[in-house]
């Protein structure tokens, strides 16, 4: 059963200060969630609401959500995951730009300021992606990323890669209208940003800000934070691909995505098999060299498509490690045990 708490402190909406919804998705992160939500409160732009969903914690998350009384809204549901709760909080919000924040992040005091300038000066967008800070899980920076995301119209790239370069859902910001036509979030995909980067471009261009306005942290819970869940990674591509092409439909276009070309795909399916392919390594190659091309991505994030994709389509029983691990820690790994048996020998 659902419960809501509303806060009472809104401010009225006008043009220039449009009021902001900002959706916090919960679910057992007690020891992250005030963070959140305080990063909320102090923000510098002050015509906005806040309303956290809590997804049926069993920690001590709804006894911090409480404490924060009439200072936003309160929604304590039964676990349904991450498309559950923000449909519940785009149900309750009232603002004409929506921002979500899963609970384990937290923004920067302008961010939502900087939201609504960008918004205002460019009235032809209706998906804002912008810069994040890493952070490690107490909160220690450990750099910027990323550097780059598309802008404009991207549903070519959609159509013919089936991705192009977004966002973390904390570092995302819609117009109401553009959600009032694709929500509710459906149960797949289970990330909200792989739902939404799928479908928002078909109905307007979208933007991007460079500067930083958001830390995502990096701990050992994060859904996507190194999975090897081979099957949650296949579902995640098909779903996408699924997505862009229903939206497609929508609208009334009859060009579709083929997911022979998601070269990210196609490498997971060799993992599938655990049977090694040159042949169809090469076909990844060359799908990756195109993609990166078309999409603009940076040398460094091409070398490092190459080599997942290489590892995973030419040596699949090592897929698993690097999937976890990720580019440098695989290699101070790899390196780690050369020099272990160099030492052994001697």
């Amino acid at each position: 059963m659902q419960q809501i708490e509303l806060q009472n402190n809104l401010i009225n909406p006008d043009s220039e200060n449009p009021l902001v919804s900002v959706i916090i998705g919960n679910y057992n992160y007690g020891n992250f969630i005030a963070e959140a939500i305080e990063s909320v409160l102090n923000q510098t732009y002050r015509n906005f609401e806040l309303i956290v969903v809590d997804d049926g914690s069993t920690d001590n998350s709804r006894d911090i959500i409480r404490s924060y009384q009439d200072k936003l809204t309160a929604i304590f549901q039964e676990n349904g995951g991450q498309g559950a709760a923000f449909n519940a909080g785009f149900a309750a919000s009232r603002g004409e730009i929506i921002c979500f924040l899963d609970s384990d992040d937290y923004y920067y005091k302008k961010k939502l300021a900087k939201v609504v300038e960008v918004f205002n000066e460019n009235p032809d967008w209706v998906q804002l992606s912008h810069g994040r800070t890493s952070v490690k899980a107490d909160g220690t920076i450990i750099g910027r990323d990323p550097t780059f995301c598309n802008q404009g119209d991207v549903t070519p790239l959609l159509l013919k890669w089936g991705r192009y370069a977004w966002a973390v859902t904390s570092a995302l910001a819609y117009r109401r209208s553009v959600l009032e036509k694709v929500l509710p979030f459906p149960k797949r995909p289970r990330g909200g940003d792989t739902y939404l980067t799928a479908t928002v471009p078909f109905y307007g261009n979208i933007g991007y800000v460079k500067e930083p306005l958001m830390f995502y942290r990096h701990h050992g819970n994060n859904m996507n934070a190194g999975t090897s869940n081979l099957q949650h990674l296949i579902e995640q591509r098909e779903d996408t691909a699924k997505c862009i092409n229903q939206a497609a439909r929508k609208i009334g276009l009859r060009e579709t995505f083929d997911i022979a070309l998601d070269a990210d795909y196609r490498s997971l399916k060799v993992i599938e098999k655990g049977v090694m392919s040159p042949k169809e390594a090469i076909k990844i190659f060359w799908i990756t060299c195109l993609e990166s091309r078309a999409i603009g991505h940076s040398t460094k994030d091409t070398i490092e498509r190459f080599v997942r994709r290489g590892i995973c389509s030419l040596f699949p029983q090592e897929a698993d490690l690097y999937l976890r691990l990720k580019l440098r820690r695989y290699l101070r790994f790899k390196v780690k045990g050369i020099f272990n048996r160099f030492v052994v020998a001697l």
